[in-house]
Order: structure tokens, then sequence, then C-alpha cells
């Protein structure tokens, strides 16, 4: 069975300068905000059963905030950092 990609494009890409925020923060379990993408967006897949399945499926990253590698932080935690390199 072939694997499939989620429907929407990932927003990031190695190397982009992000802010986490929002319970991203706790996920993170930092108070540095700032953090550099470190790998390519990979597709996060769950399936909750309250009273019928539910399908959830986003995007994630791994991110390095000074020396610490942190993995697994969904799309919808980050903002993207414009970098002005004139």
């Amino acid at each position: 069975m072939p694997k499939k990609q989620p429907i929407t494009a990932p927003l990031y890409s190695i190397g982009d300068l992000v802010r986490i925020r929002g319970f991203g923060l706790i996920l993170a379990a930092t108070d540095v905000e700032i953090a550099i993408v470190c790998r390519e967006p990979y597709s996060f897949k769950s399936i909750e059963s309250y009273h019928e399945l539910v399908y959830f499926e986003w995007w994630c990253y791994d991110l390095i905030i000074g020396t610490q590698l942190i993995t697994m932080i969904p799309e919808n935690f980050l903002i993207r950092i414009k970098t002005d390199e004139n």
C-alpha cells in the first residue's frame, strides 16, 4: 500500500528560523521561543476514538533551540520569523 502524504504542503524547511507559540512552548519544555528547523517535515498520524473514529494528521518538525534538540513539534505551533538579509 503506497504511503499517502497530507493534503496540505508543509510550511517550513531545514534552516528556517521559527518562533514557538502557545502550547508548543509547553511541548518543547523551554522558555526560549526562537528555534531553527533542523529536519525536513514529517507527517504524524493519529486515530482517536470518542463516539466515532476521528483521523488526525499534521506536519511535525524537529527544532534546535540553543544546544537542545526538540522533536515532533506540530506545524500549528510555529510562526516563521522573516529575516532581512540585506
